[in-house]
C-alpha cells in the first residue's frame, strides 16, 4: 500500500512537472515565435536584397517580445518581430493621435496585411501581417531612406517570410 501511494505521488509530481514545463515553454515563445524562429523566416540574402545592402545572419532577441534583426555596416537593416494578431490593421500605439497617421491595406499577403505610417513622406512605416493565429511586424531602415523605399523593402521581406510562418 505504501509503495502504491508513493508511486501515485511520484506520478502526480512527474505529470505536474511535465505540464509546468510545457507551460513555461509556451510563455518563452512570446506571441507564438522564438527569436530564432523569426530569424528562420527570411535569409540574409533575402533581407540584403530587400534593403540593398549586405547583411550578416539575423540576430535573435527577446522572450516575451521576440524579434530578429539584420544590421548592415552602415547601421541600415531590418527587423521581424512577433506581434499580437489583434494589432494588425490598427494604428500602432506610438502613432496614435498623430495627424495623418493611418494604415493602408496590402492585398494578397497572409490573411491580412497593412502598412502603418505617421502620414506624409516620413519614413516610419511598418508592415504588419497576420497569418493563422500569428502576426509579424516588419521594419526596414537605412540612411536617407524614403517612405516608398521602406515600404518596398518591408514588402519584399514579408513576401519571403509569410510562406514560412
Amino acid at each position: 500500500m505504501k509503495h502504491a501511494f508513493a508511486g501515485a505521488v511520484l506520478l502526480l509530481v512527474v505529470t505536474g512537472c511535465g505540464s509546468s514545463s510545457a507551460s513555461t515553454d509556451q510563455s518563452q515563445t512570446g506571441t507564438g515565435f522564438t527569436g530564432a524562429q523569426l530569424c528562420a523566416l527570411a535569409t540574409s540574402g533575402q533581407v540584403g536584397a530587400a534593403i540593398g545592402r549586405s547583411v550578416p545572419a539575423g540576430v535573435p532577441s527577446g522572450v516575451n517580445a521576440p524579434s530578429c534583426t539584420w544590421t548592415a555596416e552602415d547601421a541600415g537593416g531590418a527587423t521581424i518581430a512577433a506581434s499580437d494578431t489583434a494589432s494588425v490593421g490598427k494604428v500602432p500605439y506610438g502613432l496614435q493621435g498623430k495627424s495623418g497617421a493611418g494604415v493602408t491595406p496590402i492585398p494578397n499577403l497572409g490573411d491580412a496585411a497593412f502598412y502603418a505610417a505617421p502620414g506624409g513622406d516620413f519614413p516610419l512605416a511598418e508592415l504588419d501581417v497576420k497569418k493563422g493565429g500569428r502576426a509579424l511586424t516588419i521594419t526596414a531602415s537605412w540612411p536617407s531612406i524614403t517612405k516608398a523605399q521602406q515600404e518596398a523593402a518591408e514588402l519584399a521581406i514579408a513576401q519571403a517570410a509569410v510562406p514560412r510562418m
